[in-house]
């Protein structure tokens, strides 16, 4: 869960935040000027490297939020067997890619 650091709700994704800690409701009770250097904080808080991702010609959509930037990170699949002797980095990767909006990783592994 994520608190808005204004009103205290919480609410279980980040999709409903503009910043790190205020969330959209709260940004709309914001007056006009103030809003700009809210934005801008965002803004700058996005990953760098994020862009449109494609995989098997598919231009992916976050599913939760339905933005289309994400930037891309890989994972190890660790294994009980691999850590037991210590060689974790034999594990296969899968990359993820991560909505630059709200968060939500999508993971796809290759052969």
């Amino acid at each position: 869960m994520h608190r808005c650091s204004t009103c205290g709700n919480e609410y279980p994704s980040r999709y409903h935040f503009v910043t790190d800690s205020l969330c959209n409701q709260c940004f709309e009770k914001v007056g006009e000027e103030e809003k700009k250097p809210i934005l801008e904080r965002a803004e700058s808080l996005s990953k760098e490297g994020a862009s449109e991702r494609f995989i098997n010609a598919h231009k992916l959509v976050c599913p939760i939020c339905g933005h289309d930037q994400f930037w891309k990170r890989q994972t190890l699949l660790n294994t009980p067997g691999m850590t037991f002797f210590g060689i974790e980095w034999a594990n296969k990767q899968a990359d993820n890619y991560v909505c630059n909006s709200c968060g939500h990783i999508l993971w796809f592994m290759k052969d």
